[in-house]
C-alpha cells in the first residue's frame, strides 16, 4: 500500500511541474529591451515620401559678421531654419546693378557693420528663393542668378544683396522685415555657430562681404559608416519606359537597356544608372526657374529624393539640374561611386536622367576621426602649388568622401571621409597635400 501512495504522490508532482512549467512557456516574453546593437537604423534615401522645393532650395552655410567676430554654420535647422521667419516679407522694391558699387550695407552708430552671409553652392535663380521664402512683391521678378546674399541687418529694415558668382553685379532688394526681429532669430542658432575665417585670393574677394568663408579651424571631425544595398534596376526600366519592351545587352559590367524611343545605360561597377529619351532635344526657351521647378517635379514624382538632398547646381547652356546629398550638413562627394542625381529637362519632358543605384541603409558607429587642418592652410598650400592659380577658386568647405571601406567589403560598407573641397575654375575638387583631385 505504501507503494502505491509513494506512486500516487510521485504522479501528483509530476503533474503539477508540467502545469508550471506549461504556464511559464505560454507567459514568457521576451526581454528585447535588454539586447544592445550596435547599427542605427537610418533614412530611406531616394525611396521615401517626396521632399518640398523648400527643402532641397536651400544654402550650404550661414556666416554671422559683427564688426571683426566672424562666425558661422553649415547646421541645417540653423540655415533653414531663419528662413521660416520670413514667409510673407515684401519686397518694396528690388534693382539689378551691373558693378559692386552698390553693395554698401549700413554702419551702426558705433561705425561698425553687422551682417549676415548666406552661401549657395552655385548660382541659383532669384524667382527660386523668392518662392522658396514666400515672398510677395508687385512688380515682375528680375531674370537674375545668385549665389551670395548679403543680409543687411545694421539698419532698420534688413536689405537683400544678391552677388552672382562672377562678383560683377549685385541686385538690391528692399524689405519690410524688421532687423531686430531678424538678428533675435539668429540668435536663437547661436550654439550652433564657430569660428570661421574670409579668405583673400583674388582682387573681386578682397574685402569681407566677398572674401571666401569657412570654418577656421575645424580639427577632428567624424568618420562615419553606413551599410548598403543596391536599387533595382528593373524597377526603374518598368518606371521609365513605360510599356515598351526593352531589350537587354552587356559588355563587362556596363547593361545596356533599349526601347523603342528610351534608351538606359547601368554600370555595377560604379552603381550609375542614366536614361535618355530618344523623343527629346534640349532646346527650350522656359527659364531657369521653371526648368529647375519642373525637373524637381519629375523627380519629386518619381521619389528619387529625400531631405538631405539639396540643389547643388544648375547649368542653364544645358538646363541640367544637380542635386547632391549631404550628411550633418556637409555635401557628399565621390570618386569612386555615383552619389549625385542629374536631370536635363527638354522641350517638354525629361532628356536625360542619371541617378545612383546604391542606398544607404543604417549607420555603423565607430570612432575613427581625421584631423583636417586650418582653412588658411588651405589657401596658403593652393598659393604654393605652382600647377594652380589661386585666383581661380571662389569656394572652400568641408565635405565627405564617399567610399566602399577597405574592410568588411562584403557588408557592402560605405566609408565618409570628412576632407576639404574647393570649388576651383567653377568645379568642386577635393584637396588632399597641397593639390586638387
Amino acid at each position: 500500500m505504501f507503494r502505491e501512495r509513494f506512486k500516487s504522490l510521485i504522479l501528483f508532482i509530476l503533474v503539477i511541474t508540467s502545469a508550471g512549467l506549461t504556464y511559464m512557456v505560454w507567459s514568457y516574453q521576451p526581454e528585447f529591451s535588454q539586447i544592445d546593437t550596435s547599427i542605427e537604423s537610418s533614412s530611406n534615401i531616394g525611396q521615401g515620401e517626396p521632399v518640398t522645393f523648400e527643402n532641397v532650395m536651400r544654402a550650404y552655410q550661414l556666416i554671422w559678421a559683427d564688426g571683426s567676430d566672424i562666425q558661422g554654420t553649415i547646421e541645417e535647422d540653423a540655415v533653414v531654419g531663419v528662413r521660416e521667419f520670413l514667409e510673407g516679407t515684401e519686397i518694396q522694391d528690388i534693382n539689378v546693378y551691373s558693378n559692386m558699387n552698390r553693395l554698401e550695407p549700413a554702419v551702426k552708430e558705433d561705425g561698425s557693420e553687422e551682417f549676415l552671409i548666406v552661401d549657395y553652392p552655385s548660382e541659383m535663380p532669384a524667382k527660386s528663393l523668392f518662392q522658396v521664402l514666400g515672398f510677395k512683391y508687385d512688380g515682375t521678378l528680375p531674370d537674375y542668378n545668385f549665389d551670395r546674399i548679403i543680409v543687411d541687418i545694421a539698419s532698420d529694415n534688413v536689405t537683400f544683396f544678391m552677388l552672382n558668382e562672377a562678383l560683377d553685379k549685385v541686385a538690391v532688394a528692399n524689405t519690410d522685415i524688421d532687423s531686430s526681429y531678424l538678428l533675435s532669430i539668429v540668435e536663437k542658432y547661436e550654439e550652433s555657430f564657430e569660428d570661421y575665417t574670409g579668405i583673400i585670393t583674388n582682387q573681386r574677394t578682397s574685402n569681407n562681404k566677398t572674401a571666401i568663408y569657412g570654418p577656421s579651424d575645424p580639427g577632428e571631425v567624424d568618420v562615419e559608416n553606413f551599410l548598403s544595398t543596391q536599387h533595382s534596376v528593373d524597377v526603374v526600366n518598368d518606371i521609365l519606359f513605360m510599356d515598351d519592351e526593352i531589350s537587354t545587352t552587356r559588355n563587362e559590367d556596363v547593361y545596356v537597356y533599349e526601347g523603342d524611343s528610351n534608351i538606359a545605360t547601368y554600370s555595377s561597377s560604379t552603381y550609375s544608372y542614366s536614361y535618355t529619351n530618344l523623343d527629346e532635344t534640349l532646346s527650350s526657351g522656359r527659364n531657369p526657374h521653371q526648368t529647375i521647378q519642373r525637373s524637381f517635379d519629375f523627380l519629386n514624382s518619381h521619389t528619387a529624393l529625400a531631405d538631405e538632398h539639396i540643389l547643388f547646381d544648375y547649368e542653364e547652356e544645358t538646363n541640367e539640374s544637380l542635386y547632391r546629398f549631404t550628411m550633418n550638413g556637409y555635401a557628399v562627394f565621390s570618386d569612386e561611386v555615383q552619389n549625385t542625381i542629374s536631370i536635363k529637362y527638354g522641350n517638354n519632358a525629361v532628356f536625360e536622367y542619371e541617378r545612383p543605384q546604391l542606398h544607404i541603409d543604417a549607420h555603423v558607429p565607430g570612432d575613427q576621426t581625421k584631423e583636417l587642418t586650418p582653412l588658411e592652410n588651405i589657401r596658403y598650400q593652393i598659393a604654393l602649388n605652382e600647377e594652380l592659380d589661386l585666383q581661380k577658386v571662389s569656394k572652400i568647405t568641408i565635405g565627405y568622401d564617399m567610399g566602399f571601406a577597405e574592410s568588411q567589403t562584403e557588408l557592402n560598407l560605405l566609408e565618409f571621409t570628412p576632407e576639404w573641397y574647393v570649388k576651383y575654375d567653377g568645379e568642386w575638387m577635393r584637396f588632399d597635400e597641397g593639390g586638387l583631385y
